[in-house]
This record gives C-alpha cells, sequence and structure tokens, in this order.
C-alpha cells in the first residue's frame, strides 16, 4: 500500500486479467480471459492504424511488452510479420505467459533489454524495421529515455524507406504537446495525434510511409479492408491521411522523406 513494491502484479475478476505496476487503480495491461487475444484498450486498437498506411510489414518492433496485447494480436493476424518486442524489465517478461503472449518461435522474439540502447544498437548497425510501436512505461509513467531526443532520432534511423512510427503517450496535456511537438521536429510532418474518446491517452503517427502519395491513396481501400477482416475502425486517421493528401495535391508535389 506504500508503494514500496516495485514488481508488476497481476489482478483476476471474472472477466479480466490484469497487469498493474502499482494499487492506485491504473492498469499497465489488460485481458479478457474469453478471448485473450482481443485488444482491450482503445488505444492498442488505434496503434494498429499502421495497417493503413503498411498493410503486410515485413518486420515490426515494438518497444515495450506489457502484458504483450500487440505482440499477440500481431502474431495471429499477421502471420508474415516478424516481431521483435523489447521490454526493459524481467519481472514483466516473467508474466508472459499469465497473458497467453506465445513462446518465441521462428517470427517472434521478445527481448530483455533497454529499448533506447537496442534502437540505437541498430541504428549502429544499419539494421531497420518497417513498423515501430512504442508503449514503454513503468511506475512512474513513460519511460524518460524513449521521448528524448536521441531515441527518436535513432528510430527514425532504423525505420525502413516508407515505415511508420507510433507511440502511446498517456500524459497530461502539456507534457504530451511537449513531446509531440519533439516527435515532429524529429520525423517531420506530418505527425497525427489521435486523442483517445474514453481515455486519456494520445496515440500519435509520424515517419516517411505518411508522406507516400501512393500509400496516402491507399489508406482508405486499406481501412476497408481491415475493417472487413480485424473489424477495426480509424476514421479520425483516415480523415487526417485524407487532409494531408489535399494538401499535398495543393502544393503540387510530394515532400520528399528526411535522410
Amino acid at each position: 500500500m506504500d508503494g514500496s513494491y516495485n514488481k508488476p502484479f497481476v489482478v483476476e475478476d471474472l472477466e479480466f486479467r490484469t497487469m498493474c505496476f502499482t494499487l492506485d487503480g491504473s492498469t499497465q495491461s489488460e485481458m479478457r480471459l474469453d478471448d485473450p487475444e482481443a485488444l482491450v484498450s482503445e488505444y492498442t486498437r488505434k496503434m494498429m492504424g499502421f495497417l493503413l498506411f503498411r498493410a503486410r510489414p515485413q518486420r515490426i518492433l515494438m518497444i515495450g511488452l506489457g502484458g504483450g496485447s500487440l505482440v499477440k494480436y500481431c502474431h495471429r493476424h499477421l502471420p508474415t510479420s516478424h516481431i521483435t518486442a523489447v521490454e526493459i524489465d524481467a519481472e514483466v517478461i516473467a508474466l508472459r505467459s499469465h497473458f497467453h503472449v506465445p513462446p518465441d518461435d521462428s517470427r517472434l522474439r521478445v527481448v530483455n533489454e533497454d529499448g533506447a540502447r537496442h534502437v540505437a544498437k541498430m541504428a549502429d548497425a544499419d539494421q531497420r524495421t518497417d513498423v515501430m510501436l512504442v508503449d514503454a512505461y513503468d511506475q512512474r509513467g513513460i519511460a524518460n529515455a524513449v521521448v528524448e531526443y536521441s531515441f527518436l532520432d535513432n528510430a527514425r534511423r532504423v525505420l525502413s524507406t516508407r515505415g511508420v512510427f507510433v507511440m502511446n503517450l498517456a500524459e497530461d496535456t502539456d507534457v504530451c504537446a511537449h513531446h509531440i511537438e519533439t516527435i515532429r521536429s524529429v520525423f517531420g510532418e506530418p505527425v497525427i495525434a489521435i486523442a483517445m474518446e474514453h481515455a486519456g491517452n494520445v496515440v500519435v503517427f509520424a515517419g516517411n510511409a505518411l508522406r507516400d502519395r501512393r500509400r496516402l491513396m491507399m489508406a482508405s481501400r486499406n481501412s476497408h479492408r481491415i475493417q472487413g477482416r480485424l473489424g477495426l475502425h480509424f476514421p479520425t486517421l483516415l480523415r487526417r491521411t485524407t487532409e494531408y493528401q489535399t494538401q499535398l495535391r495543393q502544393r503540387g508535389g510530394q515532400r520528399g522523406p528526411r535522410q
């Protein structure tokens, strides 16, 4: 009760199993007992919006494992994708079986390492990923390392030519706005921030894929396919994408990606 317990723990009722870091009522991850692979949290469903721009990514890098909601979902529904999840806390990884995170296989690898260090090593080794999903939180909130300029710049470097960067922010409005501006300073426009209707989270999208005219044109078609196949909806992201596509047409050309 005094906050001295520093390990993640599991709370369960008849419907949900939840990973928690504190006893203040906040949750790190939530799983339906009758459907362990479902995306319970609104923000996790919105993070899958990368599919509008990369419908069949070859490589997905996740910074932060938690209860593995996104890992499980991508592993099941994107059978051609290779997924690497990086988690700094070994105690979180130790709970993976409680949350039905599948064991490592030819398509899935869970790495116990600092996410910022892992991305820096990838950048130094000239390694690439098509999608990067950042959802890295601890008892104190978002991990400081993943909102620093150096991490974001390394993230930009490791994205493939038409890669997508996605970050979940659960912060006060002013702090969230500051992080978004830092992301914009690294990735350039467009940076699309989607606020959740029923929670305080904001999901941020950036990367060269959002500047690719062909991918922007395919976003609407992809949204219909995703809705039909997965039941996921991205109306705000699609609207913002359409608005940016209109801006590109008005400029008479495509902005080149940052190098």
